[in-house]
């Protein structure tokens, strides 16, 4: 089973933070020039050991990649390291 979260701190609540938890990020295309960053966090919950996702969305009118990447750069800041998360992949 597989939950989605938006909320950080429900995720970060639910959780378990002596498994591997790993994020990643994709970049869909949507409108033409308008590009979304998709930023995943994937965990273990631990309560009832399933995989718990929290993920955000970002709309970008840029489609500079470097752009997305630097936005997605902050969002590892915020999110990911404060939970010693390692990272998987960047998806184009």
């Amino acid at each position: 089973m597989k939950e989605l979260i938006r909320n950080f701190e429900e995720f970060r609540a639910k959780v378990d933070l002596s498994k591997p938890i790993h994020h990643s990020a994709a970049v869909m295309a949507r409108d033409g020039f308008i590009q979304r960053l998709v930023f995943r966090i994937y965990g273990v919950d631990k309560q009832y050991g399933s995989i718990l996702i929290f993920e955000l969305q970002k709309a970008s009118p840029f489609a500079n990649i470097e752009q997305l990447q630097n936005e997605y750069r902050k969002l590892v800041e915020k999110y990911a390291k404060p939970l010693g998360s390692t990272e998987g992949a960047w998806i184009q």
